[in-house]
């Protein structure tokens, strides 16, 4: 081949895997957009596609996919279902991005939500205390993630009978910056 041949032989392979991001992109988008209008049906199924293409592209891309499901589950009720997603979702994401990664993080407090909201206080503590340290570690108190997960900490330890640990972290969101209006 003549080097022309390649030069266009790469444009091409890059555009595909740049329309195969946008795609993923898109997908996961409306996904979004469908679970926060409550439209659960069209969020699983654009879920289902993001992650499809997430196949194509990189743990990133599918741990957010993957996320997505476990989330869409949780907010459904489906708490074994959505237990799947979330495990998956943090094994991906963890071999692909490292164990200290923010989004290893957002998995993390979505399946220590998920313990919560099944009664598993137990489980879901350790899960939610791993998520605020990475988040500390990631971005310190100005974290945007950190006062979500912190005021579900709280709540775990309240429902565990933990009034104390529940009183000091509910103080400490308290105490965090709050972000500011642009």
């Amino acid at each position: 081949m003549k080097l022309g041949a390649w030069a266009l032989a790469a444009t091409l392979l890059a555009g595909c895997a740049s329309s195969e991001r946008f795609l993923w992109q898109e997908y996961t988008s409306e996904g979004i957009a469908a679970l926060g209008a409550n439209d659960f049906r069209r969020a699983e199924a654009f879920f289902k596609r993001a992650l499809a293409k997430a196949q194509e592209l990189g743990p990133r891309e599918r741990g957010i996919a993957l996320n997505g499901l476990g989330e869409l589950y949780r907010r459904q009720g489906l708490h074994a279902n959505a237990e799947l997603m979330l495990r998956r979702a943090i094994e991906v994401k963890e071999g692909g991005l490292g164990p200290d990664h923010p989004d290893v993080a957002t998995s993390l407090t979505n399946l220590g939500l998920v313990y919560a909201a099944a009664g598993r206080g137990i489980d879901a503590a350790p899960v939610l205390e791993r998520a605020a340290a990475i988040q500390e570690k990631n971005g310190g108190e100005k974290s945007p993630s950190l006062p979500r997960t912190l005021t579900a900490l709280a709540q775990v330890y309240r429902q565990l009978g933990r009034e104390h640990d529940a009183f000091v972290v509910e103080t400490r969101v308290r105490l965090l910056p709050q972000p500011r209006e642009r």
